[in-house]
């Protein structure tokens, strides 16, 4: 069977909320630069080969 396997990132966030008693609005609003900034270093290490290929380089791999 195949399972997806990622960091549990909603449950923990869905958690945080219950504990913390608080609107999943008030928490989602600060966290939307940190989704950004995760966002746009994925696309450059996905897409600009030299920024993902500098530590294998770096170590002697490539």
């Amino acid at each position: 069977m195949y399972r997806n396997h990622h960091s549990p990132c909603g449950t923990t966030l869905f958690v945080g909320v219950k504990v913390g008693k608080t609107k999943i609005e008030n928490v989602i609003k600060p966290l939307l630069l940190y989704f950004a900034a995760i966002f746009i270093v994925l696309l450059l290490v996905s897409y600009v080969p030299i920024i993902s290929m500098w530590l294998p380089g770096l170590l002697g791999y490539v």
